[in-house]
């Protein structure tokens, strides 16, 4: 499936464009908070002053977020509010509470609650056709601000549905997914504007990245710290409910229009279907994505036999991988190679679903931890993302990406066998306490997992051809979803294959062991595809794309 041929770019510059021209995410320039002479210059002196190592290390922290403030505007506080507040403090209280509440109350086992969980997660993989959809149908003069206000409004009805009504199986999951759209959908609108802006600053995307994963790492310790106790205390269902402040913490601000995106005339707001089909390629590639995600979604809810379930993961894995690779080499082969790499780094690596979680939690031989005990263990993951974004900010970013991606790749497969010490209880062989031991296990694989994202979010904004930068990251980062649920999927049902179901965990030992080994398949693909650059370096993939450009207007002349 070929995706460039029929993309027309446009942008606000170019005033001999047809007005009818479609309007693809992230095609308009985006307008930053104007400086002044002095701003200018101390924002040129602080960026010279970092080159070559991390800003929190070497200039204040207060001069840094300065320095972010000065070059993105309001989108910086907004930004982080979001991932902060939404994307961590939220989403993370929100998911522990609704694994106590099925693993509780209704009574599920931990590869159903895997399933029925990942499936709720669906809406991450539909963001190519979610931006396409704010592209082409602007509300109330907005293709951004108004769907970040209607979506946070959304997960605040959700958050009260759970809170005031106890919900069955099918109830809850249809809930977990409209938060996840809405969230979702939020965290579209702030890649849109962030891709954007990291073209026009490249100097400072690792940057403004960082302020993202350090305000995600400290509201994610914060949310750690009290949701184990507010299960404990109050209930997962009032748990869920306490983070509608977290939404309005982002509502406002969207309402008083902190992105920087200017108010459409009415004549411009209205839909027209030919939008699309200018883009049809581009269009038939979100739509086959998102039929990936939904059929993947389904099977896991509805097919009970893990065996078809799991021929399915895989046959939607090589479609997907196919459509990565071939369609989007059209546009560019680094944007093919960093979207294939995107998708096998994270089918290739398999959870259990949730047999670990209640193995901790319920099983008769496992140290069963209490909420409070397991959420402090997430909030020290949290703390090793804080020291991972600062060992990658100070060090990582002058590294080769193959190099990086290799070493993450390497202390995640040790992990592995980290989990499997505390399984085998051979930690007691050795003196450490199981909590000690879980601590130290969860906080390095927390810190590898997510400081990983930071230099695959750097490589993909940068990537992305010029006047498609957002919708070619959002492509990128539902690739990339995908490729996760598809490793979630196939974790579920290699938990079924060792028969890690109805509280029967005497071949767990076995399913860390393989999911170890399957680890271990991603490595060569790294070789393979990842770039042998720096996150700091500069990559140009725009040559391919105007090529493709050119020749297709010297044949349509």
């Amino acid at each position: 499936m070929d995706v460039s041929p029929n993309v027309v770019p446009m942008t606000d510059k170019n005033h001999d464009a047809p007005a009818d021209l479609p309007v693809l995410l992230g095609q308009k320039e985006l307008e930053v908070a104007p400086q002044t002479c002095s701003e200018a210059n101390a924002s040129k002196h602080d960026t010279e002053s970092k080159k070559g190592g991390g800003c929190p290390w070497q200039i204040p922290l207060v001069g840094w977020f300065q320095m972010l403030y000065a070059t993105f505007g309001s989108f910086m506080p907004l930004a982080m509010l979001s991932y902060g507040l939404q994307q961590s403090f939220a989403r993370n209280s929100q998911d522990f509470a609704c694994k106590y509440y099925m693993m509780d109350e209704l009574k599920l086992d931990g590869a159903t609650i895997g399933r029925l969980h990942t499936a709720a997660l669906m809406p991450w993989n539909l963001k190519t056709v979610l931006g396409m959809l704010s592209d082409s149908v602007p509300l109330f003069g907005f293709h951004r601000t108004s769907y970040l206000v209607i979506m946070c409004s959304l997960c605040i009805l959700m958050y009260l549905w759970i809170g005031f009504f106890a919900l069955s199986t099918s109830a809850l999951l249809v809930c977990m997914t409209c938060i996840n759209l809405g969230i979702a959908m939020s965290d579209l609108v702030l890649d849109a504007t962030a891709a954007g802006l990291a073209k026009q600053h490249p100097a400072e995307a690792c940057d403004l990245t960082t302020s993202f994963r350090v305000s995600q790492a400290l509201c994610g310790m914060a949310s750690s710290g009290l949701k184990g106790v507010l299960v404990a205390s109050i209930g997962p269902r009032s748990t869920v409910m306490s983070n509608i402040p977290c939404s309005f913490a982002v509502l406002f601000p969207a309402l008083r229009r902190w992105l920087p995106e200017e108010r459409l005339p009415a004549a411009c707001c209205s839909f027209k279907p030919e939008k699309l089909s200018r883009n049809s390629n581009l269009a038939a590639a979100a739509i086959f994505l998102a039929i990936v995600a939904v059929a993947l979604s389904l099977t896991q809810i509805f097919m009970q036999d893990w065996r078809a379930r799991a021929t399915v993961i895989c046959c939607c894995g090589i479609l997907v991988l196919w459509i990565s690779y071939s369609g989007l080499r059209s546009i560019s082969s680094c944007l093919s190679n960093t979207a294939s790499l995107l998708f096998l780094r994270t089918f290739l690596q398999p959870g259990l679903g949730e047999s670990m979680f209640v193995w901790m939690s319920k099983a008769d031989n496992g140290p069963k931890f209490t909420p409070q005990l397991l959420g402090m263990a997430d909030c020290f993951g949290f703390v090793g993302l804080f020291l991972g974004v600062l060992f990658f900010n100070r060090f990582l970013r002058r590294w080769k990406y193959r190099s990086i991606f290799l070493l993450g790749q390497s202390l995640l497969i040790v992990s592995q066998f980290l989990d499997l010490i505390l399984v085998m209880r051979w930690n007691k062989v050795l003196g450490v306490p199981d909590l000690l031991f879980y601590l130290g296990d969860e906080t390095f694989d927390q810190a590898v997992t997510k400081t990983l994202y930071l230099p695959l979010a750097v490589l993909a904004y940068k990537v992305c051809p010029s006047n498609l930068e957002a919708t070619m990251f959002a492509m990128l980062m539902t690739t990339q979803h995908i490729g996760m649920d598809c490793g979630k999927y196939l974790g579920v049902a290699l938990a079924e294959f060792w028969g890690i179901v109805d509280g029967n965990f005497d071949y767990l030992p076995h399913g860390v062991i393989s999911k170890a080994v399957i680890r271990l398949l991603s490595l060569p693909f790294i070789v393979i595809l990842a770039p042998t650059v720096t996150p700091d370096d500069p990559i140009d993939s725009s040559s391919h794309h105007q090529g493709a450009q050119a020749r297709d207007s010297s044949q349509h002349n």
